[in-house]
This record gives structure tokens, C-alpha cells and sequence, in this order.
């Protein structure tokens, strides 16, 4: 409707303008330019009222909202979301629709209170949230109770806030004290139920109700504090005995331990000097096993060695032998050799004989006569000589007694 009056002003005084402009704007006037400038601005002027006027029929609802536009005659009609075409002079109600978040707790003022007494009569404060928006199939019926309220109005914040404490009681009331303060989802449930029932006549529907925080009173809290303590003092006994008993069974195993190692370690050294005795032992056994095998082998050896250089010295002895032998037949033939050569050699020269024959019956007369000095032979057999002689010449194959070779 403002809109629409401020239009009718402004196109009013845009008419003004003109027709002052008209009155001035004459040629050759003095003011002829003042004129036409007057004149522009009323024409501007009429043209910015028709725009205002025009706007005034347009009424913009934003989603989630709800919006009646009244007429003069009473009747209304409903704006849809977006562009509405009313007439500016109907009256226009909108309304929120959307979800409002509501807390509500205790207030400064003696009787605002927020809360409920349990079954032993102690008082727990209550600070809850509430989720609630206008039901839009119920807009007449809001209308009827509220008018043109929001859901946030005093009145409306003010019924919720004390149907929902309400709701609070009868559950909390219920229960003791420490089943409330120990169950806040569970209360939160039933509350929220509760609450729901209650207002579910109004043109309200509730999305959410929400138990954010549940005061108990200094006794309870401080009887708490006790039995937490208590307990805290039970855990501590009872933790230290677990340690207690921990510890005794540590040191018992430790004590069974260190006694299972001296035995472990008295029986490992024992087996330790059994198997360096039976180790012992068996070396002894084993070097004496050696040691006959090293005797017989060394005796075998030796046997094997007498055995050898016998055999060796019958070989060299066999080797002289046959080496003595060999000489002695070198020797034989050298002298056969000789004797024949010496033979030929009388042979060749007879006179030769006579000559060995009186040399060796000089030597011989000389040397018996030096040594059977003072023996007389005669008794020998009338041995002379000349014997020698024919005995040489018997001695001598080929030659006669008168010294000339025998006839062959």
C-alpha cells in the first residue's frame, strides 16, 4: 500500500511540474529554459509513479513461507511462492514455515522455572531443545489461535515452554535420581513423547525434542563426589591387592625360575663332567687303540725292514759272491792266461827253463839252507834238484826231461 501511495504522490507532482513548466517554457520568455527543464522532471516524475504503482501490485513470498492477501471486503486468498498480483490496498499476512530451534532452560525470574523434582524429592534442572514449525494444513486454525504471530512470538514460546516442562515432570517424577542423571537419552525419549502428545491438538508439529543437559542438586552431586570416591578408593584396594597378589605370584615364579636354573645348571654341569669322563675315557681308549695299531704297524715295519735288508744283505752277499766269484775266475783265467803265455814262452825258448829251474833251485838251496840250518836230508828220500826239474817240466804240459818240447 506504500508503495502504491508514494506512487500517486510522486505522479501528482509530476503533473505539477509539467503544467508549471508549460506556464514558463512560452518562446521568447525569460524563463523559457527554466520552463522546459520543469517540464522534463514531470515527465520523469509521472513515469517514476507509474513504476511505484505498478510495483505496489506485485508481492514477492520467499519458499517457506505462507502468505494471505485480505481484501477490503475480508476475503482472502492465498500468495504462492514467488510472484503475486494483488491489489495494493489488500492487507498481507505472511508466516514462517520453516523449522524454528527453541531452547529452554531457567530464566532470572523466580517463577521461570525449568525442571522437575524425582521420586526423593530432589530438583533437577532441565535445559531442552525443541524443534517446531506451523503446520500449513492447519492455517486456518493457527490463524484462529494466533493470528498474525510467528511461531517465535512471547505467547507461543510461552505455551510450548510450559507444556513441555510439564511433560518434563510427569517423566522425571517418575524416577530416582540417580536413574534420571545416569539415563538422560532415556528421559529425553520420553519427554519427547510426552510433549508430542500434548500439543499434538495444536496447529504445531514438533520435528525434535532433545534432553541437552540435566542439573542435579550440591547433595547429589556432592553424594556422588562420596560414593565416587569410595569407589575410587574400593578400585585402589582392590587394584592394589591385584598388584600385591601380582607381585607374590611374579616373585614365586621368579623364585621357581632362579631354582629350575641352579638344578637346569647343576645337572647341565653334571652331564658336563659325565660326557668330559666318557669323552675322557673314550680318548684314552682310542689312543690306546692307536697306540697298538701304531705298535703293530711299527713292528710290522720293522719286521717288514729286517725282512728287507736281509734279503738286501743275501743280495749284496750274493752280489759279492758272485762279484768274488767273477774275480776269482778273472783271476784264474788271467793266471791260466799267464801261465800259458808263459808256457809258449818256454815252449818257444826251452832254455828259458833251465834258467827258472836253477834260479828257483838257488832261492830255495839258500833259503832252506838258512832255515834247516844244521838238518841233513839224507833221509828224505834221496830227494835232489834236479828233481825240481822233471817236476816243472811234469807241471809244464810239452816238455820232455831233457827240456825239449814233448811230442804231441
Amino acid at each position: 500500500m506504500f508503495k502504491f501511495v508514494l506512487g500517486i504522490i510522486i505522479a501528482v507532482l509530476g503533473i505539477v511540474a509539467i503544467i508549471i513548466g508549460a506556464r514558463f517554457a512560452k518562446k521568447d520568455s525569460e524563463y523559457e529554459k527554466q520552463g522546459k527543464i520543469t517540464r522534463i522532471c514531470g515527465f520523469a516524475g509521472i513515469v517514476v509513479a507509474i513504476v511505484f504503482v505498478l510495483w505496489s501490485f506485485v508481492v514477492t513470498l520467499a519458499p517457506g513461507k505462507v502468505g494471505i492477501a485480505y481484501q477490503l471486503s475480508g476475503s482472502g486468498s492465498d500468495l504462492k511462492v514467488g510472484y503475486n498480483f494483488v491489489a495494493p490496498w489488500a492487507k498481507i499476512h505472511i508466516w514462517d514455515t520453516t523449522i524454528q530451534v527453541i531452547t529452554f532452560s531457567e530464566g532470572e525470574a523466580k517463577d521461570d522455572i525449568y525442571g522437575a523434582q524425582t521420586t526423593e524429592k530432589d530438583y533437577i534442572t532441565v535445559v531442552a531443545t525443541i524443534g517446531v514449525h506451523i503446520d500449513t494444513t492447519k492455517m486456518d486454525e493457527y490463524i484462529a489461535l494466533y493470528g498474525n504471530e510467528q511461531v517465535r512470538s512471547d505467547r507461543i514460546i510461552k505455551l510450548l515452554k510450559t507444556v513441555s516442562r510439564n511433560s518434563i515432570e510427569s517423566v522425571i517424577g517418575s524416577y530416582t535420581t540417580a536413574q534420571v542423571m545416569e539415563n538422560k537419552k532415556m528421559i529425553g525419549e520420553q519427554s519427547g513423547e510426552h510433549f508430542k502428545a500434548s500439543v499434538a491438538a495444536l496447529p504445531l508439529v514438533i520435528d525434535s525434542f532433545t534432553i541437552d543437559d540435566l542439573v542435579a542438586p550440591d547433595s547429589y552431586e556432592n553424594a556422588i563426589k562420596e560414593q565416587a570416591q569410595l569407589r575410587m578408593n574400593r578400585e585402589k584396594a582392590t587394584l592394589q591387592q591385584q598388584v600385591n597378589e601380582q607381585e607374590a605370584a611374579a616373585n614365586k615364579i621368579k623364585a621357581e625360575g632362579e631354582a629350575a636354573v641352579l638344578k637346569t645348571q647343576a645337572q647341565a654341569q653334571a652331564d658336563v663332567k659325565k660326557i668330559e669322563a666318557e669323552n675322557a675315557a673314550t680318548v684314552k681308549k682310542i689312543e690306546a687303540e692307536n697306540a697298538a695299531q701304531v705298535a703293530k704297524i711299527k713292528a710290522d715295519n720293522d719286521a717288514e725292514v729286517k725282512k728287507i735288508q736281509a734279503d738286501a744283505d743275501a743280495s749284496v752277499k750274493v752280489t759279492q759272491a758272485t762279484a768274488s766269484a767273477e774275480a776269482t775266475v778273472k783271476q784264474g783265467e788271467a793266471e791260466a792266461e799267464a801261465i800259458k803265455a808263459q808256457g809258449e814262452a818256454y815252449k818257444q825258448n826251452p832254455q828259458l827253463i833251465d834258467l827258472k829251474v836253477k834260479q828257483i833251485e838257488a832261492d830255495v838251496q839258500g833259503k832252506w839252507a838258512e832255515h834247516w840250518s844244521g838238518y841233513s836230508f839224507d833221509g828224505i828220500g834221496g830227494f835232489t834238484f834236479t828233481n825240481l826239474a822233471d817236476l816243472l817240466k811234469g807241471l809244464i804240459p810239452g816238455f820232455a826231461a831233457s827240456g825239449e818240447p814233448a811230442a804231441q
